[in-house]
């Protein structure tokens, strides 16, 4: 799996053309937004490379984004999305927050945007 060798779409063609890996692993603050990793998955697809989101050190709004992304492209089929689950006060910050956590499933509120 790329995942820190992967930040821009320049990156998935070249580990692409080196045949480096099987997965490529997208995190929206490595990318830089959800514009850049629409096309990292896209690419990916094409080039028949699974994909999947994950999570640094990042708060439930950045995390909320990501896993709108996952449920948004086809290719995106794993997620890993615990980052949130280390903040102190929690249950305070998800309350305000777009997702619900239920097990290991992530859920997105019906809400308009990012659902904040």
């Amino acid at each position: 799996m790329a995942d820190e060798s992967l930040f821009s779409v320049k990156d998935a063609l070249r580990l692409i053309q080196m045949q480096a890996c099987d997965l490529f692993n997208i995190k929206l603050m490595k990318t830089g937004g959800i514009r850049e990793a629409l096309a990292i998955a896209d690419i990916a697809e094409t080039a028949g490379i699974p994909c999947m989101v994950g999570s640094m050190m990042e708060s439930p709004i950045s995390v909320s984004a990501a896993i709108h992304l996952a449920c948004a492209h086809r290719n995106i089929l794993y997620a890993d999305m615990d980052a949130p689950l280390w903040l102190k006060n929690i249950d305070q910050i998800l309350a305000a927050s777009g997702i619900r956590y239920s097990g290991q499933h992530i859920n997105c509120l019906d809400k308009p945007g990012l659902g904040f």
